[in-house]
């Protein structure tokens, strides 16, 4: 795939490079309860585009490797850490969503109204797992960057 005679994959991959960390922080604002409001729908949203984004940018990847094959062990090896950021966007983007939906619930429970049972029980492992997924994809976005920027660039 080609956009204007350039592979679509460089141009593609900026998009990631943007919005994966802007996701996370938003996901990162959005598990401190004093932030949740203001956090909530960017948080979402942004997850969203991320997570198109990574998708989008593994598939230019995967045919830009078609159609010059792997030239080396780093090109093979960024491939790699392209998928595990798709499979953990992918985790992240269903979490966020089930927090979106089941965090503001705990949150606004207080004194007699108390959270449904989903809510209660998903409450504190979402707070406890969304932070990490969401480390985790700045820590994966920026190894997976790296090597891509070593195979074009050298070493």
């Amino acid at each position: 795939m080609e956009i204007d005679g350039i592979p679509a994959h460089p141009l593609v991959i900026h998009a990631a490079v943007v919005l994966v960390p802007l996701a996370a922080l938003a996901v990162l604002a959005f598990v401190v309860p004093r932030w949740r409001a203001a956090a909530r729908w960017p948080a979402l949203v942004l997850t969203l585009l991320a997570t198109a984004a990574v998708q989008l940018a593994t598939l230019t990847g995967e045919d830009l490797e078609e159609t010059r094959g792997p030239d080396s062990p780093l090109i093979h090896e960024h491939a790699e850490w392209g998928e595990r950021l798709q499979v953990l966007m992918y985790v992240l983007a269903v979490l966020v969503v089930v927090a979106f939906v089941v965090l503001p619930v705990v949150h606004r429970a207080t004194g007699r109204d108390r959270p449904g049972r989903v809510a209660a029980v998903l409450g504190k492992p979402l707070v406890v797992l969304l932070p990490l997924l969401a480390v985790g994809a700045i820590v994966v976005v920026v190894v997976t960057g790296d090597l891509g920027a070593q195979s074009v660039w050298g070493g």
